[in-house]
């Protein structure tokens, strides 16, 4: 069984409705691929709608919506799979997260992530070929919009009910895969947190851990005989004036369980093309890739790099909206939000223990892997 994950797609800064055979031709390269997978995922990060029909939740970040017309992009690629779980899922209200996911199954998509209550957003698409079935499990951290026990939204991570998700799957002999959404935006590496994290899903049983957010591509790893991929960067996300060119680039991952083998599929994008890469182009982002894979097995390193990169977001982004002591969104965020919370600690240990200086020699080096520089 060969199963293709990608990440984040979003149509928000996209000025013009494509039609179908506009956004055929942007995806003709890609959809080729998905097409060759037994299976294929994708996240959405946008709703459909008219912003006149819904109100915009108070959040950090934008609220991001689309015209559903701009499911024209997905509909060249045609996944299986379209997860909801992510922090743009639940922008517009709860209605217009459930018109949408609706929307998606109305066309034969299977939709996982989000749902009336958690119990329904923690619901895998369970996939079979040749007698192997494999549950792909939603998830993304706790920033807005996320499903309670009796209210509509998106699959918020919680510990016990993602392990009896995983584990419950097992039970029925069927191979578990976490599809998580969550990290540090624009950290090339991911937290030792997330690592820590991460791995102990596959040690609770989870066949691969797949991952995204962070608008920048990051490291894989094998554990225990399992991929874990800490983020493939955005899929399709189309905008101006970003400031690293890692937003436009990315991977897709194409998972063959039947040779425990991970295809490594590099692109970039812009309004007008989804392009893989090839030749040099490709041979540059692996040698990237393994430069941003490398230190995840070396925990000291690892801990250097997150020690740096909360100098450069810790202390001189979150950790303000404390000392200004103004409760607002963003403020909430940081507390509530898992990575941003690991960011806050990990912050506060080095200041309290005085390793600032320390912590920031690493900041150059992340500042170079953030424009895509081996």
């Amino acid at each position: 069984m060969k199963i293709l994950f990608a990440a984040d797609m979003s149509f928000n800064y996209v000025p013009n409705l494509p039609s179908a055979a506009e956004a055929a031709g942007v995806m003709r390269e890609t959809a080729a691929y998905f097409k060759r997978a037994d299976f294929s995922v994708i996240n959405l990060e946008n709703i459909f709608g008219d912003p006149a029909d819904h109100t915009p939740i108070e959040k950090s970040g934008p609220n991001l919506i689309s015209h559903e017309g701009f499911c024209a992009y997905l509909d060249a690629l045609k996944p299986t799979v379209v997860g909801l779980a992510n922090n743009h899922g639940g922008d517009y209200g709860e209605s217009a997260l459930l018109q949408t996911a609706a929307l998606l199954k109305k066309k034969g998509y299977t939709v996982i992530g989000a749902g009336k209550n958690a119990g329904e957003a923690y619901r895998p698409a369970i996939l079979e070929k040749d007698g192997v079935r494999v549950a792909v499990i939603a998830v993304c951290e706790n920033e807005f919009g996320c499903a309670g026990r009796n209210s509509a939204g998106t699959a918020g991570y919680h510990l016990t009910r993602l392990t009896k998700a995983i584990l419950s799957a097992k039970e029925a002999g069927v191979l578990p895969i976490v599809y998580f959404h969550g990290g540090n935006e624009y950290n090339p590496f991911p937290s030792p947190g997330k690592v820590a994290l991460y791995r102990h899903f596959i040690d609770l049983g989870a066949r691969a851990v797949i991952a995204m957010h962070t608008h920048c591509p990051q490291g894989y790893e094998w554990y225990e005989g399992c991929p874990i991929v800490y983020s493939m960067g955005n899929l399709f996300f189309p905008s101006e004036g970003e400031k690293y060119s890692t937003w436009y680039q990315g991977y897709m991952v194409c998972l063959d369980l039947d040779r425990d083998r991970l295809e490594i599929l590099p692109y970039t994008f812009d309004f007008t093309h989804h392009q893989l890469m090839s030749g040099e182009e490709k041979e540059r982002f692996l040698r990237y890739l393994a430069a941003l894979s490398a230190p995840i097995g070396d925990e000291a390193g690892l801990q250097a790099y997150f020690d740096a990169w909360c100098m450069i977001a810790g202390r001189d982004k979150y950790l303000k909206n404390v000392i200004d002591g103004t409760v607002n969104a963003r403020m909430k965020n940081a507390f509530s939000c898992e990575a941003h919370n690991e960011l806050l600690t990990n912050t506060l240990k080095i200041l309290f223990e005085g390793r600032e200086k320390e912590a920031e020699k690493w900041i150059p080096e992340i500042e170079k892997l953030q424009k895509g520089e081996v």
